[in-house]
C-alpha cells in the first residue's frame, strides 16, 4: 500500500532565514536583525541572492526555492507528473539501479536540482527521477489540491448518510464511530460528500473530522513488502470463497439429496406395500411367488435399477451407513441375520417367517446391526 502522511505547513517568512540554492548556501538576515547590526555586517539583500544564484548557474532554482506563498508550504514540494510510475533511481542516470516507485498520485519533497534530473524523497524512498516527470514552483503550488487525500472520520456514535445535504435529505445508510471514509468533493453548506462502499452520499461537518493528506513513493523492498501481503491476502480470500463456495455446494447437495431420498424413499415403500401378505419362501426373490427377507429387498431395489448384494450379510456393505435417528423411508435396517425396510415411524416392511409372509413389523424389534442408505 502507498504511504500515506499527513500535510504539514511550514510557516517562513520568504527571504527570512536560510535560502538554499543547490551548490550554494547564502545567509540573509531577517530585517530586524540587520537593523540591529548594521554596524557589523553589511546586508546581503535580495539583488545579491540573485546574483550569486545566476553566477552558479542554477537559475531554474529560483521558482522551487521563492515562491510568493504567504506560508511557504510548496516551497520544496512537488507533484508527479507520469503514467503509473516512475522509477526512482540511485543516479540521475536511466541505466542505474531503481531504488522506489513514484506514482501518478505521489507527493515529493525536491532536495536537488541536476541536467534533466531531479532528486527528490517521497515517503522513505529518496533517489533521482527525470525532471520532466515532477510539476515544481508555482506549478505545483496551481495544481496541488488535485493531490490531496482528504478523508473524514466520523466522531458520532452513528452518523447518517443521506442523498443530499441536510436532515430532509433521505438516509442512504448509517457509518459507525471512528470510521474512516473519503471525500470525494467540496463541502457545500456544512455537508460533506463521502464514500462509503458503493454509496455516494453526504454527511455532516458537525460530526466529522477532516484530515488532509497527500500519497507517496515507495521503495523497492517496500513494494516487494506490499505484493506479497496482496497476494497473500488474496490467496486467502481466494481459499475462504472457495471453502464458502464449497460448504455452499455441499449443503446444496445434502439438502437435494436428502429430499430425493426423502422423495424416492418413499417411493420405494410405497412399492413395497404393494407385495404385504404374499408368501415367505427360503432363498425366494419373487415379489409375488415368495421371497425371503434379503431377496424381498434386493427385488424391490431393482425395480428401481438399484442392485443390491443377495445376503443380509453382505447389505452390510451396501449404500453408506446412517444411523437410527436418522432412518429415512428405503433405508435398509440390518439385524442379524434378518434385514427389512425402513418406513418411518419406527416401522419396517419385510419378509418375516413362513407364517408371517411379507408384512409390517416395529423396527426395534429386536437389536439393530447397521442402518445402510442407497439411495
Amino acid at each position: 500500500m502507498i504511504n500515506t502522511h499527513v500535510k504539514s505547513k511550514l510557516i517562513i517568512s520568504a527571504f527570512a532565514g536560510l535560502i538554499i540554492i543547490p551548490g550554494s548556501a547564502v545567509t540573509v538576515r531577517a530585517e530586524e536583525e540587520m537593523e540591529d547590526t548594521q554596524s557589523a555586517a553589511p546586508a546581503a539583500g535580495i539583488e545579491s541572492v540573485l546574483e550569486e544564484c545566476f553566477e552558479t548557474e542554477v537559475k531554474e532554482n529560483i521558482n522551487l526555492y521563492m515562491v510568493p506563498t504567504d506560508e511557504g508550504e510548496y516551497l520544496n514540494i512537488a507533484f508527479s507528473d507520469t503514467g503509473d510510475f516512475t522509477y526512482i533511481r540511485s543516479a540521475p542516470d536511466e541505466n542505474s539501479d531503481w531504488v522506489g516507485k513514484l506514482y501518478s498520485n505521489s507527493t515529493a519533497e525536491v532536495l536537488e536540482y541536476l541536467d534533466g534530473w531531479i532528486k527528490i524523497r517521497s515517503g522513505t524512498a529518496e533517489g533521482y527521477v527525470p525532471a520532466d516527470t515532477l510539476i515544481t514552483g508555482e506549478d505545483a503550488r496551481g495544481c496541488a489540491q488535485e493531490y490531496e487525500n482528504s478523508t473524514a472520520t466520523v466522531t458520532a456514535y452513528s452518523l447518517n448518510v443521506r442523498d443530499g445535504q441536510g436532515t430532509d435529505a433521505q438516509i442512504l445508510t448509517q457509518i459507525g464511530q471512528g470510521e474512516e471514509y473519503m471525500i470525494t468533493g467540496d463541502a457545500v453548506d456544512g455537508w460533506y460528500p463521502v464514500k462509503v462502499g458503493e454509496i455516494d452520499g453526504w454527511v455532516s461537518g458537525d460530526y466529522i473530522e477532516t484530515e488532509t493528506s497527500y500519497s507517496y513513493g515507495e521503495t523497492r523492498e517496500e513494494e516487494e513488502q506490499r505484493i506479497a501481503e496482496e497476494k497473500a491476502l488474496e490467496e486467502q480470500q481466494a481459499q475462504e470463497a472457495a471453502a464458502r463456495e464449497a460448504a455452499a455446494q455441499q449443503e446444496a447437495e445434502t439438502q437435494n439429496v436428502s429430499a430425493q431420498t426423502g422423495s424416492s424413499g418413499q417411493a420405494v415403500i410405497d412399492y413395497a406395500c404393494q407385495f404385504i401378505g404374499n408368501p415367505y419362501v427360503w432363498g425366494g426373490t419373487s415379489l409375488t411367488e415368495g421371497a425371503d427377507c434379503s431377496g424381498f429387498v434386493q427385488s424391490v431395489y431393482a425395480h428401481f435399477g438399484i442392485n443390491l448384494p443377495r445376503t443380509s450379510y453382505d447389505m452390510r456393505s451396501a449404500g453408506y451407513e446412517v444411523s437410527y435417528d436418522e432412518a429415512q423411508p428405503g433405508d435398509l435396517i440390518l439385524y442379524d441375520g434378518h434385514v427389512g425396510l425402513y418406513m418411518g415411524d419406527g416401522n419396517i416392511v419385510n419378509a418375516m417367517n413362513e407364517e408371517q409372509g411379507i408384512g409390517i413389523c416395529s423396527a426395534t424389534y429386536t437389536n439393530i446391526v447397521a442402518v445402510r442408505r442407497v439411495l
